[in-house]
């Protein structure tokens, strides 16, 4: 009847994702037939084919085109998309800003192949268009590459399709896949390929492409190409790809179409209404995002354009140019706001715009203004209406970020979005959420479309959540539905919809293969009506007999786990049973449909949300585990199926510990109570059948056990202080003499009426006690007690006084009922039979028949009792195994019908041995004590599991050993018995005798027989072919007469090395390998077990009560008494029941009606109940939740890690940038003071007049610190004023060290120059060399040790030289002894000069040298004779003195002549003033002037004049210091300073060459180095002359 009522599920066209169902319906029907305006239209277009070198035109890749022109409408270009082309209305178009001409090429190819992967991901899942500018350069080949890459993979995929139906699922993934939509918008005049795109409409063209990067060419891995005609410009090109980009933003042709949504706001109503019978809404516009790489100006106009038109733009920081440069202003912005933004800004912008664009903006700073203003306005334009449409994705700080360009994509979509209202909220809320699900991006479906809303719950459509639960990996999405209850389950779930999610799985491989074929064995795919193939029809899921039922209870033994009906008439409204119970039916169908098409991700979080998570957990694991052991055969399917059931059997296992802790009782009562979805089986039954062995292990599971082990029994522990009776003695006792049981047992009524005595109160308050302290007193006066007799004996009564409530037959009932009862009676008894049959089989001769009449009788009461334990457990407990039993069944009966034939017969019809019949009796005697180990050893909790230990070292390694054995068992014993006796008969008794040799080898060690007896040794003298061939012609025909085959001679054995080896070889492999192995196997097993064997063992208890639970009160042999009892209840039931059949009178009918008008009770589980498991599942949500996120913390930190790593390089890099300008404006702010210092003492120096002393003026040197040194390029440490003198602390003072090689002074004075001391002093300490070595070394080299602060004369190159290192510096009118360093190397004692060494001076320390100021009056004519014509200003005369200009730096200096030690200071003095100012290199000097040698010198110059005064005066006006350029810290320049004036004419002028240059007027603007220009005003200051 219901399946006649029911139809078959028409698989319909998805109308919220499917636009058009087929071509013809791509042109709309108004003008499916009219092309007319295409021929009125500026349009022109075709097919291009691009043919690569070597390639043909079968296998060109093909792309339309179309030509527009440059007055053509925008609106036919849409037209011409739609209805030529057939492009349906995208999900979202992707327009990829980027100019060729301002594209570098990326550095990290790593990030190429992510930003192409990220690309294909997102093309790959939704319908989505990229527009590029079409050429084969730049990004648009990076997209090109990789939309080829892409479909040679769909090729690839779609020629591996061979299977039925795999080519059936294979064929509709590759069609799921959206086609890659590339359109490239190109002008036509830049192309080399426009000549050829001169065709018509429909036109084909084929381009030969030649890869030449000069040439610009189409990219042929485009599908599409909008070309523009008759344009030059690339802005104008621009401006029409951006009106075509506007264009697109609206639905070209019929626009999507989405089903209405119920909404629980009504604000969301608000704005445009929405009436209540439309069922579909139209959707007006089409989602676009720019993505801005890299980029020239032309494209951040294009961005600007795109932003005032409200269109999100995605900007990839990192990439170069115009996207950092975006980046830059806008995170500028965000953390720096007024005019501090402003100015800063514009001005650094204008900086990195040049850096990016030099060759763009050189000559033109109004386009480069505009730029600059273009950028701020998009950072300006980023916020509009409380959405952003600018997003930055730094793949500096996020490398990830290119592979999840579709996250980044939708993440700037949603951002531009505010909250909608009306048919507006109806399409983005849609758009939006179908979006996220094609990209599968949860994160964002909940923060940026749920969020928005989250005041009101928004159902979705069952569209929506078809796809969640169909594409794999959008598990997610179906949590975020559930637990948003965006979907009613029993509204949702129906027969049509659980046969379509079925048939429209995403990989159905699994479960065709192994549900299908493996388990219905039926053909995986069906055709419907209109002949459209799916792999199940509408038989597998209709009707309560169905082929999804039978699946099912393959796998868990139950039946009718999901109905049809009761999901379809629940989803239509019309219920079945409550709401809660169809929600729950509902869910658990979609459990199922997940568990058999195998999607662990989609049964976890459906799993989640089930009321029944504990036991739901055990179907899943029972379902996946079965598979995997009984009809997988693919080894990898199989584990994956095996890592899934244990799992989730795990989490069974941790929901049922979380309820034991919460409480004891609960869980442990939880696991008796009747599921009736679950055929009314406990959840420890169905843990039982699913084989959780650490389900039942776990101690609530056992506390119940152990209840269901004593029954309704509660035996009292007493204690007795010297020995405590033990629970099987208290049994026995309670059994055999009954009194005891009044005192030692009590019992718990299953109705609740338990029985509790005062002490059973007392003890469990006394057990809830924390601590002792907290025990009363009286407590511990009766706890003092309780070790007395008499104490004891007083509770005992009692005791047996409350026991006397409960009525005695209930007592006795109980009593015997309790599994614990028939353990004990039953192993006694079976230790009785076991005695029995013993004495019956040690009887001597024949026995004795009575014995043996009663061990028959107790042996087939026993058979029977297992019979009938068999038949109960197939009846009741499907799930357990029988198969062994069967076997025990059939192996006890043969054995009853075998003893009767040769035990009980042969008493009166004597036909068989009585030795064959102890034979037989002794088997069976074995069996039964064996059977003892199986049957009442693994109740144990000692022998239980060193019982598993032993079954499985024999099921597994013996087994397998023993199969190794037997082949060199029957190998040895064949090949010794026929070398040891080779005349020995081919008969039974050679064939056992050379087994049992081999077989006995384990065990014992014969080798007498390797050595022969003197008779067998000349019975095997002669062993030529010739005896055999006398012998006989074969085996069957011998000649027995011959001696070789008499009996006595044929077990002869035979002596011979081959003996030896066949035999020693035996005993090496069975002795020592094969029984090493076996020690070796057994270890392996008892160490792998041993972990486990206690929870299987626990697990095995559950089995071993049940068949106690099953057994008669009266065991073996006094079972056929209850079988009588049974028999007489049986015909008791059945007369009564004819008796009732019989009865037709009116008292009866009455008494059937009012028995039919009782209400039926039925305990079915509360809200609470599941309430509770809900609140069970959410604890162990958020432990997984914890343990995932510990678990995915090392991932997330080595995320953060290489984050951190690469912002650190970054950051490194911006910090060596920023270190650099820092230690530059370091540098520049120090050379600033150090020029504000000099510029202090130049303003200090301007007024002559105002200028300081000579002497004090050198105490604080200037020219000393400046920088360069002289003719060099090394910087000196700057020094402030502060810091010159060594007094003060400089604890940052680092002077570069200098000393000019003594091979670049002139090679006459390289003898006289002093040696580089610390380079020699560096170089002795990093030898290994002795002090006598070191002192020889400098020796051979010419060292002389200076000595400091005093004269002395040295013999160099056989000639006398003066070195006088004594200080002209005076202090106080003594002289100054400077110091030494720590490397005994002089210290310059007016301070800190910023270089350390010897410079390009001499000497180490002070430099002699006597400087003259040769002076006389400027006259106006100095050739007039007139004496008194003097040049005055303000009434002083003025001076002017001899100069001398330097050929290196072109400064002035004053004549001086430098000591080197070969001649006088003053000789060199008179040597360089001929030198240099007459330029006379030939004239000879004495080299030991003296000073007034010196003074006669200039004297000689004076011209004759009348009147005593010689017209010529002389002055020593300063001795010491020198403020000079080439001073170090430890040389320095000192000066014998003389000034030879000429009062009168003088005669040099005749002498200097170019006197012009060398006379110099003493005046402020005179500029000479150091502190000469002092020395020529003390000069002037003394002569009284202008200065």
């Amino acid at each position: 009847m219901e399946d006649d009522i029911l139809e078959y599920p028409e698989i319909e066209v998805d109308p919220v994702y499917v636009t058009v169902t087929s071509n013809a319906s791509r042109i709309s029907t108004d003008s499916a037939d009219d092309l007319d305006w295409l021929q009125h239209s500026k349009l022109t277009g075709g097919i291009i084919k691009f043919l690569y070198d070597g390639s043909t035109e079968e296998k060109s890749h093909k792309g339309f085109y179309v030509c527009v022109a440059e007055d053509a409408a925008v609106e036919d270009v849409a037209k011409y998309i739609s209805k030529v082309w057939r492009k349906r209305n995208p999900d979202i178009i992707l327009s990829v800003i980027s100019s060729l001409s301002h594209y570098k090429k990326w550095k990290n190819k790593g990030q190429v192949d992510d930003l192409q992967t990220g690309l294909i991901q997102a093309m790959n899942s939704t319908n989505m268009w990229v527009l590029t500018n079409g050429l084969d350069g730049g990004i648009a080949k990076i997209v090109g590459d990789a939309v080829r890459l892409e479909r040679e993979r769909r090729y690839i995929l779609r020629s591996q399709a061979q299977d039925p139906y795999l080519k059936l699922t294979k064929k509709e993934e590759l069609d799921e896949l959206p086609k890659m939509t590339v359109i490239g918008v190109v002008p036509k005049l830049q192309l080399d390929c426009s000549a050829s795109l001169e065709g018509i409409h429909d036109s084909i063209i084929s381009l030969k492409k030649t890869g030449t990067k000069e040439a610009m060419e189409l990219n042929g891995e485009h599908s599409h190409f909008i070309i523009m005609d008759q344009n030059t410009d690339m802005k104008e090109l621009e401006n029409f790809r951006l009106r075509v980009e506007e264009r697109l933003l609206i639905p070209i042709g019929r626009g999507k179409k989405y089903r209405k949504i119920k909404m629980f706001d009504p604000t969301l109503n608000a704005g445009s209404s929405i009436p209540e019978n439309l069922p579909v809404i139209t959707s007006t516009c089409n989602p676009m995002v720019g993505l801005l790489i890299q980029g020239g100006p032309i494209d951040i106009d294009h961005v600007v354009d795109l932003l005032r038109r409200k269109v999100p733009v995605l900007v990839v920081q990192g990439t170069g140019l115009g996207a950092d440069l975006i980046s830059f202003v806008y995170f500028e912005k965000i953390h720096h706001e007024g005019d501090e933004y402003e100015s800063f800004v514009k001005t650094e912008l204008i900086k990195r715009m040049m850096n990016c664009y030099p060759k763009d903006f050189v000559d033109d700073e109004l386009a480069r203004n505009r730029c600059r203003d273009k950028i701020l306005e998009c950072v300006s334009l980023a916020h509009q209406e409380n959405g952003r449409f600018l997003t930055v994705l730094d793949i500096n700080a996020d490398p990830e970020g290119l592979k999840n360009l579709d996250k980044y994509i939708l993440l700037t979509l949603f951002e531009s979005q505010g909250s909608k209202r009306g048919s507006q909220f109806q399409e983005q809320f849609q758009s939006d959420l179908k979006l996220t699900l094609d990209w599968n991006r949860p994160d964002l479906a909940e923060s940026q479309i749920f969020e928005k809303y989250d005041w009101t719950t928004i159902k979705i459509t069952p569209e929506l959540f078809d796809k969640a639960l169909l594409k794999r990996g959008r598990e997610k999405f179906v949590e975020i539905f559930l637990n948003r209850e965006s979907i009613v389950l029993h509204e949702y779930v129906n027969y049509k919809k659980l046969l379509d999610l079925f048939n429209n799985m995403d990989k159905p491989e699994f479960f065709c293969h192994l549900c299908l074929e493996g388990i219905l064995a039926k053909s995986p795919v069906v055709k419907n009506k209109k002949g459209m193939s799916y792999p199940v029809g509408k038989d597998f899921i209709i009707g309560q007999s169905c082929e999804l039922n039978y699946l099912l209870y393959k796998l868990t033994s139950l039946e009718c786990l999901v109905s049809s009906y009761d999901l379809s008439m629940n989803s239509v409204g019309q219920y079945v049973c409550d709401k809660t119970t169809a929600e729950r039916k509902a869910l658990n169908a979609l459990i199922y449909w997940s568990v058999l098409t195998y999607n662990p991700a989609v049964t976890k979080v459906l799993w989640k949300r089930s009321d029944q998570p504990l036991v739901m957990a055990l179907m899943i694991s029972m379902i996946w585990h079965n598979l995997a052991v009984r009809w997988c055969r693919d080894l990898d399917t199989k584990r994956q199926l095996k890592d899934s059931a244990i799992e989730f059997g795990k989490q069974a296992v941790k929901l049922l510990d979380l309820s034991y802790k919460d409480s004891c009782l609960t869980a442990i009562a939880s696991l008796d109570e009747k599921l009736a979805e679950f055929n009314n089986k406990t959840t420890i039954k169905l843990a039982h059948i699913a084989r959780n062995k650490f389900f039942i292990a776990h101690k609530s599971c056992q506390k119940w056990l152990i209840q269901r082990w004593h029954g309704n029994l509660l035996i009292r522990e007493v204690d007795y202080g010297v020995f405590k009776l033990p629970n099987w003695l208290k049994i026995y006792l309670s059994v055999l003499f009954i009194f005891p049981m009044l005192f030692w047992i009590t019992y718990e009524i299953k109705d609740g009426k338990e029985v509790k005595t005062t002490e059973e109160e007392e003890e469990f308050d006394l057990d809830q006690m924390d601590t002792p302290d907290m025990i009363p007193l009286k407590w511990k006066q009766k706890k003092s007690t309780r070790g007395k007799m008499k104490y004891q004996m007083r509770e005992m009564f009692s005791y047996g006084r409350q026991n006397l409530k409960v009525p005695i037959y209930l007592q006795f009932y109980y009593l015997w009922s309790a599994p614990i009862t028939k353990f004990y009676i039953s192993q006694m008894f079976y230790i009785m039979y076991l005695a029995v049959f013993s004495y019956a089989v040690i009887i001597p001769s024949c026995g004795d028949f009575y014995i043996d009449l009663v061990v028959y009788f107790w042996t087939a009461m026993i058979w029977v009792e297992i019979i009938r334990k068999t038949i109960i457990k197939r009846k009741e407990y499907k799930e357990m195994k029988i198969l062994w039993t069967v076997i025990e069944i059939g192996l006890i009966g043969a054995f009853l019908v075998v003893i009767g034939l040769v035990r009980i017969i042969p008493k009166f019809v004597p036909f068989i041995k009585y030795t064959t019949a102890k034979f037989v009796m002794s088997l069976g005697l074995l069996y039964f004590y064996y059977r003892s180990l199986s049957v009442f050893l693994p109740i144990s909790p000692v022998l239980g599991p060193m019982m598993i230990n032993f079954k499985a070292m024999m099921k597994k390694d013996f087994v397998t050993w023993l199969r190794m054995f037997l082949v060199f068992m029957i190998a040895g014993g064949i090949t010794i018995q026929a070398v040891l006796y080779p005349n020995y008969p081919a008969s039974e008794e050679g064939i056992v005798k050379a087994f049992s040799r081999a077989f006995f080898g384990m065990f014992l060690t014969k080798i007498d027989d390797l050595d022969s007896n003197p008779m067998c040794e000349s019975f095997y003298a002669n062993q030529t072919r010739e005896v055999c061939f006398n012998a006989a012609a074969s085996f069957w025909q011998r000649n027995t007469s011959q001696i070789r085959f008499r009996p006595e001679f044929a077990e002869c054995p035979h002596r011979s090395f081959g003996g030896y080896a066949i035999v020693i070889q035996y005993l090496v492999i069975t002795k020592l390998i094969l029984l090493t192995l076996l020690y070796a196997l057994f270890s392996v097993t008892n160490a792998k077990v041993q972990s486990e064997s206690e929870e299987i063992w626990k697990y095995q208890v559950y089995s071993i009560i049940v068949d106690f639970e099953t057994r008669l009160r009266l065991p073996a042999p006094f079972n056929f008494i209850s079988y009588i009892i049974m028999l007489i209840e049986f015909i008791f039931k059945k007369l009564k029941l004819c008796m009732k059949k019989c009865c037709k009178s009116s008292c009866c009918m009455k008494d059937k009606v009012d028995s039919n008008n009782k209400v039926s009770v039925v305990k079915v589980h509360g809200s609470v109940d599941y309430s509770y498991w809900k609140n069970c599942m959410k604890k162990l949500n958020e432990e997984a939740e914890k343990e995932e996120r510990e678990a995915a913390r090392p991932k997330e930190q080595s995320q953060r890690i290489q984050q951190l790593v690469t912002q650190s390089k970054l950051q490194k890099e911006f910090n060596d940038k920023m270190t650099e300008q820092m230690s530059n404006l370091e540098r520049q702010l120090i050379t600033c003071s150090i020029a504000l210092e000099q510029i202090a003492h130049k303003i200090d120096t301007i007024d002559p007049k105002a200028r300081p002393e000579l002497v004090t003026s050198v105490s604080l040197h200037m020219a000393s610190r400046e920088s360069p040194y002289p003719n060099t390029k090394f910087q000196r440490f700057p020094v402030f004023d502060k810091y010159v003198s060594w007094e003060e602390a400089y604890s940052t003072y680092d002077p570069v060290l200098y000393t000019k090689p003594i091979d670049e002074y002139r090679e006459s004075v390289q003898s006289l120059v002093d040696a580089d001391f610390i380079e020699l002093a560096q170089h002795l300490e990093m030898s290994s060399q002795s002090q006598d070595e070191r002192a020889s070394v400098l020796s051979a080299s010419g060292y002389q040790k200076p000595l400091w602060n005093l004269s002395a004369t040295f013999i160099i190159n056989d000639a006398s030289v003066e070195v006088n290192r004594l200080s002209w510096i005076t202090r106080d009118g003594l002289p100054v002894r400077y110091e030494l360093d720590s490397s005994d190397i002089p210290i310059n004692p007016m301070g800190r000069t910023g270089m350390r060494g010897r410079g390009k001076l001499r000497r180490w320390g002070p430099n002699h040298c006597v400087m003259v100021v040769v002076s006389r009056w400027k006259r106006y004519l100095s050739t007039s004779q007139n004496q008194q014509n003097f040049m005055k200003v303000d009434g002083k005369k003025v001076l002017e003195v001899v100069v001398l200009q330097k050929k290196e730096s072109g400064e002035f200096t004053l004549p001086s002549g430098k000591e080197y030690g070969n001649m006088s200071v003053y000789s060199a003095m008179c040597r360089k003033f001929l030198d240099n100012v007459f330029q006379e290199k030939t004239a000879l000097i004495d080299p030991d002037m003296t000073a007034q040698q010196m003074v006669q010198f200039f004297e000689q110059f004076v011209e004759p004049h009348p009147g005593p005064f010689t017209g010529f005066t002389t002055e020593q006006i300063y001795k010491g210091y020198m403020d000079d350029p080439c001073n170090t810290d430890n040389a320095w320049r000192e000066a014998e300073v003389w000034n030879i004036h000429y009062h009168v004419p003088d005669n040099l002028d005749l002498k200097i060459k170019d006197k012009e240059k060398k006379w110099k007027e003493v005046s402020s603007y005179l500029r000479l180095p150091g502190n000469q220009n002092l020395i020529v005003h003390e000069a002037a200051r003394n002569q009284g002359a202008y200065y």
